[in-house]
């Protein structure tokens, strides 16, 4: 009787262990693909703007900033929940690591390092 209830509690311990192993987030393969911003805090990316990341880890910010359009290109490395970006603009080149707040296939949060917060919607 106690080895027959041991068994079950080691096979309820080794089944709650195997799930928490699958709960592990793989930024980097969930950030890849093309997201809208759909909403953003001041001085951050223009509302409406599209960010694609690509596999081998190149980035393309499109959007519109009052009546100009942009088109910004650049390289970006994950590393747990964030991602450092590295883009060029005419000579100048402008970095930053972003937290990844939360992820899903349709949806993610990311926060600056001033807490600036920006919502994306997964467009494919």
């Amino acid at each position: 009787m106690k080895a027959s209830k041991c068994l079950a509690v080691l096979a309820v311990v080794c089944l709650i262990g195997g799930v928490r192993g699958e709960d592990k987030v793989d930024y980097a393969k969930m950030l890849v693909g093309k997201w809208e911003v759909a909403k953003a805090d001041e001085n951050t990316v223009p509302v409406g703007s599209t960010i694609e990341f690509t596999k081998d880890g190149k980035l393309k910010i499109e959007g519109k900033k009052g009546d100009v359009d942009m088109s910004v290109d650049g390289t970006y490395t994950v590393k747990d929940d964030t991602f450092t970006y590295k883009l060029k603009i005419g000579d100048m080149e402008v970095s930053d690591t972003i937290t990844i707040a939360k992820i899903s296939k349709t949806d993610a949060v990311t926060k600056n390092k001033e807490g600036k917060v920006v919502e994306l919607k997964k467009k494919s």
